[in-house]
């Protein structure tokens, strides 16, 4: 469902944080909620592609600029 919210709105910043921060917390615990000492690797090395050996999950403020330009 955020696909197509992001397609249509510019997300501001703090929005993608928000997200992003429920994102984690549901990989690495299954919570909302989660500390930096239960993530194992870098947001950012987790939101490369897979073919770079990462889990591929997209990175919602490159999704968006690219979905907008679309």
């Amino acid at each position: 469902m955020i696909i197509y919210l992001v397609m249509a709105v510019d997300f501001p910043q703090w929005a993608h944080k928000a997200v992003d921060k429920i994102r984690r917390g549901y990989l690495w615990k299954g919570y909302i909620d989660v500390k930096g000492g239960h993530c194992l690797v870098a947001w950012s090395t987790v939101c490369r592609p897979l073919e770079l050996g990462s889990l591929g999950i997209a990175n919602l403020q490159q999704l968006s600029w690219a979905l907008r330009l679309r």
